[in-house]
């Protein structure tokens, strides 16, 4: 096998500038030499695409293998009374995905589905052709096999405000149920406490960075008057969770799916890409499948469940005849229900662009090939880690409530950084002289990022079809900055003020902090660092943190806006549901993951339950 195949290559394109050192090749070829080493294979189920045969028979159908679907296909799956199929567009995890500190390689590959934004007036004016990238993952395990691994279940209140919203079951002593049922948190942190689980499928440890700039901001953080604890809370500074084991990524295609792919009745085909699904007499029959040149049908004796994100579930629905009425009318699609599918559209907007550069005091000393060694070997040291990216932030800006209304995250560049931080601004498709700024800055000294999220978005943006052609990509609009009073573009200029603070404290005051002027176009007639300036810049450079939700949303059928019911059922189609991180009727505040886990593995206990109660009917 060619070690090329199982090593994906960083974003093609980059700018100049930022094309991979030496020092890179001397990783990439470090790879090829330890591929045996870290060919997880086996850790992945069987691919069943070449013994699928059209007209096949499964009780469950369900569509994607990411954060949801994998978790769903594990629980339906348990008692051995059902055959379940998972249908996974993409296939096994590339040697790059299992590394935690090559996650940003992964996009713009093979692995990715390449979405990027449609052009919009608002939103993502400092990035070529003024559209944002929208990775997602295209692989087992889905967009868990190429994020940040980041485990962040969310705030009370986002759960207990679903259930106001007339969604029973979800509120949040109900979901923390389902959520300890899987967890397998690392024993050592756990420390007698019962907040997470133990035994479950997914591991779950904490990388803790020890790099000096990371105790600045606590004590930074602390100086303006929040706390530093060691779980996730409601307010306040932590090191993140994450699903990571021995250094390497655990990812839930192989947390949920591989570690029961003994089970005779569990089956999952890959490379294998849903088309459309069939809907008789407002009834789901099964789906059509393209695997290799041939589309098949498959039926499903039960049910039909859509597991396939935010853009895929509300893209195949769509084409399924299942969505707005004019829309599906306008491109000649038969409307078999009319639901507000696309609608709903939220996501966390980030703001990439306050950087600073320090003194060679704010970091440790890297030494590429000494970190290689002690990866290959041990699995340790910054290959295993992702610098002080887990290690994040909650504030509320306006008050002293213990909902917080902007989240940080925090990146690190050692001096001259050409690789990851040209990658990253490759990957992002920073405009040209945005991406020279950064890396131009960073060729003098230590630079780091302050990350200032939007948690609770007023805005709202839309998925639509681009055409009735299910291989075409859908239209993306995530309608950033769009809300009727400038609340969210307001929010996250206060949180950038919010860094402002931090730079000013004693506890960073050390590191010689100097923001950096990313030279941004579009803004060079503001004057740098005004409230005017920012709010262009975030019109240019806000972007996605990957966390799109809320497009098939969860609510009554007396809720005009949503699509599925609390049972997840889609409304007026029989044996078809959603499950995944697009019934979110408001997204969580924080990463998605987690959330999106929970939502497959608490549909998987309602559909049993379901068809339980037929049973005894």
């Amino acid at each position: 096998m060619d070690p090329l195949s199982s090593i994906q290559n960083p974003c093609p394109g980059s700018i100049q500038g930022a094309t991979p050192t030496h020092l890179f090749l001397t990783l990439i070829n470090t790879l090829f030499a330890a591929q045996c080493q870290f060919n997880m294979a086996h850790q992945y189920p069987e691919d069943h695409s070449k013994k699928i045969k059209d007209g096949d028979r499964f009780d469950f159908i369900v569509v994607g293998s990411g954060a949801a679907g994998s978790a769903l296909a594990n629980k339906l799956s348990e008692n051995g009374r059902y055959d379940v199929l998972v249908l996974e567009a993409g296939g096994i995890p590339s040697t790059t995905s299992e590394i935690p500190s090559l996650l940003f390689s992964l996009q713009d590959t093979p692995e990715d589905w390449q979405y990027k934004t449609a052009p919009s007036p608002h939103n993502c004016l400092g990035f070529k052709d003024k559209t944002c990238v929208y990775p997602r993952g295209k692989l087992l395990g889905g967009s868990t096999s190429i994020n940040a691994m980041l485990y962040v279940r969310g705030n009370k209140r986002d759960y207990d405000n679903w259930a106001k919203l007339g969604n029973p079951g979800w509120d949040y002593e109900s979901v923390m149920k389902t959520f300890k049922s899987f967890e397998n948190v690392d024993e050592g942190l756990l420390k007698g406490s019962t907040d997470y689980g133990r035994g479950g499928y997914l591991d779950i440890s904490r990388y803790e960075s020890d790099e000096p700039i990371k105790e600045s901001i606590k004590g930074a953080v602390q100086e303006l008057g929040y706390k530093i604890t060691k779980a996730e809370a409601n307010l306040g500074y932590f090191d993140s969770l994450w699903i990571v084991k021995n250094g390497v990524r655990q990812n839930a295609g192989k947390s949920f799916l591989g570690k029961v792919k003994d089970r005779k009745n569990l089956f999952v085909s890959m490379n294998s890409q849903v088309t459309k699904v069939i809907i008789e007499g407002k009834v789901a029959k099964g789906v059509e499948v393209k695997i290799g040149d041939d589309i098949l049908t498959i039926k499903a004796k039960k049910e039909v469940i859509l597991s396939a994100g935010t853009i895929g579930s509300s893209q195949l629905l769509m084409l399924s005849g299942v969505g707005p009425k004019q829309h599906l009318k306008d491109l000649g699609i038969e409307v078999i229900e009319d639901l507000n599918v696309g609608e709903n559209l939220q996501d966390h907007c980030i703001y990439p662009g306050f950087m600073i550069k320090l003194d060679n005091n704010a970091v440790n000393p890297y030494h590429i090939i000494d970190e290689l060694h002690k990866y290959f070997m041990y699995q340790k040291g910054d290959l295993a880690g992702i610098s002080i990216t887990n290690f994040m932030g909650f504030i509320n800006t306006k008050n002293d409530s213990e909902y917080p209304n902007i989240q940080f995250h925090h990146e690190l560049k050692p001096q001259n950084d050409n690789y990851l931080l040209g990658e990253i601004t490759g990957c992002a498709k920073f405009d040209d002289e945005v991406a020279k700024s950064k890396i131009e800055a960073n060729k003098l000294a230590p630079t780091a990022n302050f990350y200032p999220i939007l948690l609770n978005p007023k805005s709202t943006g839309t998925i639509l079809l681009n055409s009735k052609n299910p291989l075409d990509k859908p239209l993306i609009n995530p309608n950033y900055f769009t809300d009727e009073h400038d609340e969210d573009i307001n929010l996250l200029l206060e949180g950038i003020r919010f860094s402002e603070k931090i730079l000013q404290t004693d506890s960073f005051k050390k590191h010689n902090p100097q923001l950096v002027d990313l030279k941004i176009p579009n803004c060079k007639a503001h004057k740098f660092q005004s409230d005017e300036h920012y709010k262009c810049a975030l019109r240019n450079l806000g972007t996605t943190l990957y966390h799109p939700v809320g497009t098939c949303k969860m609510g009554p059928k007396s809720d005009p806006t949503s699509v599925v019911d609390p049972r997840l059922k889609v409304h007026g189609i029989q044996n078809l549901r959603v499950a995944d991180a697009s019934i979110m009727p408001k997204i969580t505040s924080g990463n998605t993951m987690a959330p999106s886990i929970m939502i497959g593995f608490k549909a998987g206990d309602i559909i049993l339950e379901d068809l339980n109660r037929k049973t005894e009917l």
